[in-house]
Order: structure tokens, then sequence, then C-alpha cells
């Protein structure tokens, strides 16, 4: 079949390990399809919601044939073997796969690539282009809020939309609310529910420096690189109407630097709640005091210079989503402005094109 670098290869397997399907509802889909053509080596995993499939970089083909393996099986072991050429060939009745390095041969059991199933989606001609790394700001700068097994089933994932020139990603766990957006060219308007596999993966195999073209349809959305084809499908839902929740008029302002704030939250978190992790920020003149507590009766506090004079703010917040939220800024000092004990609040940075919500505890 052919013999490739383990460095052209080992991360490929592994993302398709973690795309293909854990449950082994099919055996098949536990395997990851290898199809060898005269001229390329392609591999493919799906667990039926996405897809993924990736052009190998300097394979050395010897013999074009296809079949499948076990997908997580073949990236533990080509992670264990040495730097160097491995050669992957298939047994003359096809019912193993032989893996060759320097050091050893593994022989892995095969499924016909003729079981492996068909990602089925509606192809469109009409795609947009973002660069990489905006796309890896788009989701990185709002992942984070995305709600994990929630039963509004639509909250599992990242909401993407677009109007006129802005790509707008937006995800919320009722909790808190991240918001960021790009300027992107092409005419038209889309918007649909990236589930969360989907955000996380390709948030993985990104690569650095590439223009990465998409497009949507009603179900499906579809990624291309010129080494991978990523496909999934969209959650079938409504997303809330996410702006009824940025909050607006006056509210009380602190402003601090962002690593102290970050660091004092780390140290008081120590002690508080397991439960509900919360901490309170009070301002007094030119201070903030950091303040937590746990039933044990413990307790901790840190004092934090503020740029300017402040009274009258005075909330808690989930200390981990408060951290979370803070390490997606960038800027040396940041803005919390609360607008009372039971109202959400905005963080605030340089950055224009981000929008932060966080719902304080009432403790």
């Amino acid at each position: 079949m052919f013999s490739i670098e383990k460095s052209n290869i080992i991360s490929e397997l592994q993302s398709l390990s973690n795309v293909a399907d854990k449950k082994q509802t099919l055996p098949v889909l536990s395997n990851v399809l290898i199809r060898c053509n005269s001229d390329k080596v392609q591999l493919k995993s799906t667990d039926l919601e996405v897809e993924l499939e990736v052009t190998l970089t300097s394979p050395t083909i010897t013999k074009p044939a296809e079949i499948t393996i076990p997908a997580k099986k073949i990236s533990d072991i080509v992670k264990e073997l040495p730097e160097g050429p491995l050669s992957f060939e298939l047994s003359d009745d096809a019912t193993k796969m032989v893996v060759k390095s320097s050091s050893g041969k593994y022989n892995l059991s095969t499924i016909p690539a003729a079981d492996f199933p068909d990602f089925d989606i509606e192809a469109s001609e009409n795609f947009y282009e973002v660069k990489s790394e905006g796309l890896l700001s788009l989701i990185g700068k709002t992942s984070f809020a995305m709600a994990n097994q929630d039963w509004r089933h639509y909250l599992n994932g990242c909401y993407i939309e677009k109007s006129l020139n802005a790509l707008k990603m937006v995800a919320t766990d009722a909790h808190r609310l991240a918001i960021y957006q790009l300027v992107i060219e092409g005419e038209g308007e889309f918007k649909g529910i990236i589930p969360r596999k989907t955000v996380i993966e390709i948030m993985r195999i990104l690569p650095k420096n590439e223009t990465i073209k998409f497009y949507l349809n009603t179900s499906n959305i579809v990624f291309m690189s010129k080494n991978f084809t990523f496909k999934s499908k969209l959650i079938d839902g409504n997303y809330p109407n996410y702006n009824q929740v940025v909050p607006s008029g006056d509210g009380i302002e602190i402003r601090a630097n962002r690593k102290e704030l970050l660091d004092s939250l780390s140290r008081v978190s120590v002690l508080s709640n397991d439960k509900f992790k919360g901490v309170k920020l009070t301002a007094n003149s030119n201070y903030l005091d950091v303040t937590a507590h746990n039933p044990e009766q413990e307790s901790a506090e840190e004092k934090l210079e503020l740029k300017s004079s402040v009274s009258g703010f005075d909330v808690a917040f989930n200390v981990n989503y408060l951290r979370e939220i803070l390490s997606t800024i960038e800027d040396e000092d940041i803005s919390i402005v609360s607008y009372g004990p039971d109202k959400s609040a905005a963080i605030l940075s340089s950055d224009q094109n981000q929008t932060l919500v966080l719902m304080p505890l009432l403790l």
C-alpha cells in the first residue's frame, strides 16, 4: 500500500481517532478508512454526525487498495513508535493490516472498505473563505461558554451567523455569554448551530496560515483546506435571542490589571464553596476586595488596587466562569461593569469585536 514518515501521519491519526465513534454502535464506525490511490492516500473517519477526511503529505505509494482498521488502536500504536518511516501493507487475504517500523511490526484486524458508510450531504458550489487564524479566534473566544450535555440541546454548541459582511459566533450555557465577530467577504446570509464535538475537533485540526473554505446548507456545515475536509451535521433547533442578555445602560465599572485579578481569583478560589464556586468582588475606594467562603467556616480575602476610585460595586460570580472569561482577553487591563447584584455583568476589553457577559451569583 504505502509508507510514510511518522511525523506526516501521527497528528492526522489522532484527529481521525477523536472523530471515530466511541460507542461501538456499528463496528466499522470505530475504524478509519484508508483509501490508497495511485497518486494520493486519503484517510477518513465518522460517527455519522461528523466526518473527517485527510490527505496525507508525501506518502510513497506501492500498491492501490482500500480497507478500514481500528482508529484508536492505530493512533495509539503510531504514537508510541520511534520517529522515522512506517509502512502499511495489506495481507494477501486482506484480513490484516501489517504496520512496520524500525522497531517491529503490528498486525491489525480489518473490515472491508465497502462496509464504511457514506456521509451523504448536499454539496454546494457557493462557499466562503476565512483565514485559519480568524476562525481560530472566532471559536477560541466563544467556545468556552458552550453548554455541555444540557437538556436544552441547542445550547450544546456554537451558533454561527452571517449578515452583511460580519461573521459572528455565539456561545452560552445560560450562565455566561460570549460573542465574537469577523469581517468576511461574500454575499448572502446564513445561520446554524454547530455541535460541541465539531467545535472542539475543528479547533484541533485547523492549520496555521491557511485559507479555509466553508459552506452551510439547511442541516450541515463543511470546512475545507488543502489537506482536509471536515463535515458536520448542524443541531436542529432555534438559538435563543442572545442580544436580550447583553446588558446596557448605566452600570458601575471597575478597572483592574487582568493578571493581578486572575492571580487573586486563583488564590481565593481554594477556599470557595466546592458546589457554587462563589467569589465576591467589592470595590472600596481605590481597592477591590476579593473574598471567598465555604461551609467549613473557612475564608479567603485578597486586596487588589484599582485603576480609579469606585464605590457601590458589590457582586459575586462563579470564580471558574470569571477566570475563563478573563483568560480569553489579551489586554493588560480589563473592566467589569455591574448593573446590580442580580443582573448580568459585562466584561470589557479593547477588542470591539468581543462581547462577554456573566451572570452573578446570589450568595
